[in-house]
């Protein structure tokens, strides 16, 4: 993940990163190693997760200067397009509260087979709010499943630009990548080179899994093309009511 956001071609953002506050001192030598190597990367102390989401908003307080601003999601298994952020602000129009949800991605499984697929995954763990300054509540305020409800959400079509990863620590999460990916479309993720080393001539060949991907095509693709049709008729049914 720290490749990733190394990587950024937009270097115009701040990330912050959340330890616990019993993080050793050799593993604080490392982190503020790395602070001093990468200027974006800001790394906090908090005391357990209870402290999670206000201390995101009182951290994202201290350091605004701006009237607008735009956070987004991102878990530590996972991974950003080298163009993410430069997306992301692409989409910014100052707008007083928008959820930005990138539809397109890949997916990676690690084990037990080594299997790398398109994704499309509508209200995604990787999404950003472009928000106004005043009584802001950043994209951490709802489960990403939730912004479904959310009245001001822009599902955007576009190259992958987010990478999960699927590993046997997931609890919920499975893999429904589908269609025949070239390992070189990893390169946009700026993975470590030990990382990529350790990948290269083990994926499982696509015709092993041909007919997963086939049902996971049907499956996601259904389920977002009527997640999006709600979204329609939800706000056909509010203009008929405004």
């Amino acid at each position: 993940m720290l490749c990733t956001c190394l990587a950024q071609r937009e270097k115009n953002f701040t990330w912050l990163v959340f330890f616990d506050v019993t993080t050793s001192d050799k593993y604080r030598r490392v982190i503020t190693r790395l602070a001093k190597g990468f200027p974006a990367f800001t790394p906090l102390y908090i005391e357990g997760m209870d402290a999670f989401l206000p201390e995101i908003k009182n951290s994202i307080q201290q350091r605004l200067d701006q009237p607008y601003l735009i956070t987004t999601r991102l878990d530590n298994d996972d991974c950003l397009s080298q163009d993410y952020v430069l997306e992301v602000q692409k989409q910014f129009l100052k707008q007083d509260f928008l959820m930005i949800d990138f539809m397109h991605g890949l997916t990676l499984q690690i084990e037990p087979e080594l299997k790398l697929g398109k994704h499309l995954h509508l209200y995604n763990p990787f999404a950003s709010l472009i928000e106004s300054a005043n009584d802001f509540e950043t994209i951490w305020n709802r489960s990403h499943g939730s912004w479904s409800k959310v009245k001001n959400v822009k599902s955007v079509r576009c190259q992958p630009l987010w990478l999960s990863i699927i590993h046997k620590e997931n609890k919920e999460n499975r893999f429904l990548g589908f269609a025949s990916v070239n390992e070189k479309a990893l390169d946009q993720f700026n993975i470590s080179a030990s990382t990529r080393k350790s990948l290269e001539g083990k994926f499982l060949p696509f015709e092993a899994w041909r007919i997963e991907s086939w049902k996971n095509q049907l499956k996601v693709s259904y389920k977002t093309y009527f997640k999006l049709f709600k979204r329609k008729v939800r706000g056909y049914l509010n203009l008929l009511k405004d």
